[in-house]
């Protein structure tokens, strides 16, 4: 029901990681994705991609608040990596021991462990491949489990779908070790979200 759904300030301290206080510029949001200035080093940031589900009356409105999740998550990346401005390509440490279900998104990784990319072509990569995960999500409303809106019932599609969000958030971590760098001028921890 609509008086059981969280507030956004609830979903926030629900989300934010206990080690770090977060404050966000525009209160003014529907999704749990952000973007935030580090408070240790001032630096922009994509914050976590949330591991619970949205809140919603019903379980199709449970799903489309996810993949608007995923939409926001990703273009907010694409428009941070692209302001970062690099052109020395790097290599994309977040994928180093990445593994994920698919076999054919395993690859991709495979593929992304070995080249070196620019700020520019990373925030062109989380955009790929975020709109990949969002579309594999919402094109699959049919088959959603209504006990876990954010599975459905086709294995090997969900593989993919896990696959596209893992490899999204692993870009997304990468972007923000980039900025970090960028802010203070050295080379940032990898585990630093």
């Amino acid at each position: 029901m609509a008086s059981d759904t969280k507030s956004r300030e609830s979903w926030s301290e629900q989300e934010e990681p206990s080690s770090r206080s977060i404050t966000r510029s525009n209160p003014l949001k529907l999704s749990r994705v952000y973007r935030f200035d580090d408070s240790q080093t001032g630096a922009p940031q994509i914050s976590d991609f949330p591991d619970s589900n949205p809140t919603g009356d019903t379980p199709l409105e449970v799903r489309m608040k996810h993949f608007t999740e995923i939409e926001n998550f990703t273009f907010l990346a694409y428009v941070l990596g692209h302001e970062l401005g690099g052109t020395t390509p790097k290599p994309i440490r977040t994928v180093t021991d990445l593994q994920v279900p698919d076999e054919e998104f395993q690859n991709f990784v495979n593929t992304a462990k070995t080249v070196s990319v620019t700020d520019e072509e990373l925030a062109d990569s989380v955009l790929d491949v975020g709109i990949n995960w969002e579309h594999f999500v919402a094109s699959n409303d049919n088959l959603l489990l209504p006990d876990h809106p954010l599975k459905i019932s086709d294995v090997l599609m969900q593989e993919k779908i896990d696959s596209l969000d893992i490899i999204t958030e692993a870009f997304v971590r990468e972007i923000n070790l980039r900025s970090i760098e960028k802010q203070t001028g050295t080379k940032a921890k990898k585990g630093h979200d």
